[in-house]
């Protein structure tokens, strides 16, 4: 057990962890150190290489992902929305999913955030306007204002037989047809 803490902990901080991204979490800084140098966190190459098809084709690769269809969803990496930044990115290979849902980032991102909707038919991105209170909603009468972002609309229906899983199933109800007719035909004897 203590070995797997090490890594969890190791993945979720480390410097070189592919998880993490960054050479360091300045959280403790942010709350007690006013200098701004302070709060610096550097990301690793996976951000400043991203938008490179070849490699982006690599990271499919290793993953054994169809580049075509597939995507990389980012959370956690907030998305300045009131500069301008997308979170559809690299052609709309990858998607940042992280914008600030968090009140603490909502200052640098401008949003509350964004949530990703997948399904058979579509896959969407919602960003939504920061929360202000029950009572401001009250006597205002507003709502959280969100807004979607279609990012691919299929021309026909995915369906489970389409997924990775759904070919697994497939050639698992192959194999026991087969093994059944090799049953019928006496080719295999009951014990």
């Amino acid at each position: 057990k203590e070995y797997g803490k090490d890594m969890m902990w190791y993945l979720w901080t480390g410097k070189c962890s592919s998880l993490f991204g960054k050479d360091d979490m300045t959280t403790y800084e942010r709350y007690f150190i006013e200098d701004k140098e302070s709060h610096k966190e550097n990301k690793n190459p996976y951000y400043s290489l991203r938008e490179e098809e070849d490699i982006l084709k690599k990271v499919f690769d290793e993953f054994e992902l169809d580049f075509e269809s597939g995507h990389i969803i980012n959370g956690h990496v907030p998305v300045k929305s009131k500069n301008g930044e997308s979170p559809v990115k690299a052609g709309g290979k990858i998607l940042a999913i992280d914008g600030g849902f968090s009140r603490a980032y909502q200052g640098k991102t401008g949003i509350a955030g964004y949530t990703l909707i997948y399904n058979s038919q579509m896959m969407q991105l919602v960003s939504h306007e920061p929360f202000s209170s029950a009572e401001d909603c009250i006597l205002h009468e507003n709502d959280i204002l969100s807004t979607s972002i279609i990012v691919e609309k299929r021309d026909q229906r995915m369906f489970v037989r389409d997924t990775y899983d759904g070919k697994k199933i497939l050639q698992e109800i192959n194999d026991l047809n087969l093994l059944l007719m090799a049953y019928k035909k006496g080719l295999i004897k009951e014990t």
